[in-house]
Protein backbone atom coordinates (compact mmCIF):
# COMPACT_ATOMS: atom_id res chain seq x y z
CA UNK A 1 0.00 0.00 0.00
CA UNK A 2 1.30 3.40 -0.86
CA UNK A 3 1.36 6.36 1.30
CA UNK A 4 -1.44 8.36 -0.67
CA UNK A 5 -3.66 4.71 -0.74
CA UNK A 6 -3.02 5.27 3.27
CA UNK A 7 -3.90 8.30 3.58
CA UNK A 8 -6.69 8.19 1.15
CA UNK A 9 -7.80 5.86 4.13
CA UNK A 10 -7.35 8.52 6.68
CA UNK A 11 -9.98 10.80 4.70
CA UNK A 12 -12.69 7.64 4.58
CA UNK A 13 -12.24 6.99 8.41
CA UNK A 14 -12.77 10.24 9.26
CA UNK A 15 -15.68 10.70 7.05
CA UNK A 16 -17.26 7.82 8.35
CA UNK A 17 -16.31 9.32 11.76
CA UNK A 18 -17.93 12.86 11.32
CA UNK A 19 -21.12 10.72 9.20
CA UNK A 20 -21.92 9.68 12.96
CA UNK A 21 -21.12 6.03 11.51
CA UNK A 22 -17.59 5.31 13.06
CA UNK A 23 -15.54 6.27 15.73
CA UNK A 24 -11.64 6.88 16.19
CA UNK A 25 -9.58 4.35 18.38
CA UNK A 26 -6.35 6.17 18.18
CA UNK A 27 -3.68 4.16 16.58
CA UNK A 28 -5.70 0.67 16.77
CA UNK A 29 -7.58 1.98 13.63
CA UNK A 30 -5.23 5.16 11.87
CA UNK A 31 -4.04 3.32 8.72
CA UNK A 32 -0.75 5.23 9.00
CA UNK A 33 -0.16 3.64 12.09
CA UNK A 34 -1.05 0.57 11.62
CA UNK A 35 1.97 0.43 8.86
CA UNK A 36 4.07 3.08 10.74
CA UNK A 37 3.72 2.92 14.53
CA UNK A 38 5.71 -0.10 16.34
CA UNK A 39 6.34 1.85 19.56
CA UNK A 40 7.78 4.50 17.61
CA UNK A 41 6.29 6.46 14.84
CA UNK A 42 8.97 6.12 11.56
CA UNK A 43 7.79 6.93 8.29
CA UNK A 44 4.24 8.05 8.86
CA UNK A 45 2.66 10.58 6.33
CA UNK A 46 1.35 12.96 8.80
CA UNK A 47 5.08 13.01 10.88
CA UNK A 48 6.62 13.91 7.57
CA UNK A 49 3.82 16.03 6.74
CA UNK A 50 4.60 18.36 9.75
CA UNK A 51 7.70 17.02 10.85
CA UNK A 52 6.80 15.73 14.03
CA UNK A 53 6.14 12.35 15.59
CA UNK A 54 2.54 10.96 16.99
CA UNK A 55 0.38 13.72 15.19
CA UNK A 56 2.43 16.46 17.06
CA UNK A 57 1.54 19.55 14.91
CA UNK A 58 -2.02 17.99 13.13
CA UNK A 59 -5.35 18.99 14.69
CA UNK A 60 -5.54 15.38 16.34
CA UNK A 61 -4.10 16.65 19.52
CA UNK A 62 -6.79 18.93 19.75
CA UNK A 63 -9.46 16.28 18.76
CA UNK A 64 -7.89 13.69 21.42
CA UNK A 65 -8.23 16.33 24.28
CA UNK A 66 -11.57 17.25 23.59
CA UNK A 67 -12.57 13.84 23.82
CA UNK A 68 -10.61 13.40 26.81
CA UNK A 69 -11.40 16.45 28.49
CA UNK A 70 -15.20 16.83 27.75
CA UNK A 71 -16.72 13.73 26.81
CA UNK A 72 -14.20 11.19 29.38
CA UNK A 73 -15.81 7.90 27.01
CA UNK A 74 -13.74 5.36 26.14
CA UNK A 75 -15.11 5.91 22.03
CA UNK A 76 -14.27 8.58 20.53
CA UNK A 77 -17.06 9.98 17.88
CA UNK A 78 -18.95 13.11 17.46
CA UNK A 79 -20.94 13.83 20.67
CA UNK A 80 -21.30 17.42 20.26
CA UNK A 81 -20.93 20.14 17.43
CA UNK A 82 -17.33 20.74 18.66
CA UNK A 83 -16.21 17.03 17.94
CA UNK A 84 -18.27 17.13 14.40
CA UNK A 85 -15.69 21.01 13.71
CA UNK A 86 -12.69 19.00 15.50
CA UNK A 87 -13.16 15.83 13.29
CA UNK A 88 -14.12 18.02 10.07
CA UNK A 89 -10.14 19.66 10.50
CA UNK A 90 -8.74 16.56 11.09
CA UNK A 91 -10.58 14.90 8.10
CA UNK A 92 -9.53 18.34 6.24
CA UNK A 93 -5.68 17.68 7.01
CA UNK A 94 -5.68 13.77 6.28
CA UNK A 95 -7.11 15.46 2.57
CA UNK A 96 -4.14 18.23 2.67
CA UNK A 97 -1.69 15.98 3.11
CA UNK A 98 -3.04 13.20 0.10
CA UNK A 99 -3.25 16.44 -2.08
CA UNK A 100 1.04 17.22 -1.00
CA UNK A 101 1.84 13.78 -1.57
CA UNK A 102 0.03 13.03 -4.85
CA UNK A 103 1.83 16.70 -6.10
CA UNK A 104 5.15 15.13 -5.02
CA UNK A 105 4.40 12.34 -6.69
CA UNK A 106 3.25 14.08 -10.04
CA UNK A 107 6.63 16.63 -9.84
CA UNK A 108 8.69 13.09 -9.05
CA UNK A 109 6.97 11.75 -12.17
CA UNK A 110 7.74 14.83 -14.62
CA UNK A 111 11.36 15.35 -12.97
CA UNK A 112 10.44 18.52 -11.60
CA UNK A 113 12.16 18.96 -7.72
CA UNK A 114 9.56 18.77 -4.85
Amino acid sequence: MNRISIMEASVRKWNRIIAGKGSDGGVLDCPPCRIFYVLVCVGCPIARYTGKKFCKGSPYIEWYWHQNDVHGKMFRRVYCPECKRLARNMRDFMVEIVDHLKAEKSGAESGEPS
